[in-house]
């Protein structure tokens, strides 16, 4: 099989992503205390924002699926 090289380049973004943090922290010009809370914060805002895309997420598939059995609902005639 030919590789289309996107595999290729996803672990070059991850691989260069990882460097990148590395070298960050490494030449980081605050102490580890002050970085590590600036990551846990930086990390708990962006968990916040996951949880609430996944909420939304949740949500607008709800409310799809409860269109969807409504309009099969008055297609067939009430379920019995």
């Amino acid at each position: 099989m030919k590789d289309s090289g996107f595999g290729s380049f996803l672990a070059g973004v991850v691989i260069g992503g990882l460097i990148g943090a590395a070298l960050g922290l490494i030449l980081a010009p605050q102490t580890g205390d002050e970085l590590r809370e600036q990551v846990g914060d930086f990390v708990e805002g962006k968990k916040a924002e996951w949880d609430e895309a996944i909420e939304e997420g949740r949500a607008a598939a709800e409310q799809a699926r409860a269109g969807m059995v409504s309009e099969t609902e008055t297609a067939e005639g009430p379920a019995l």
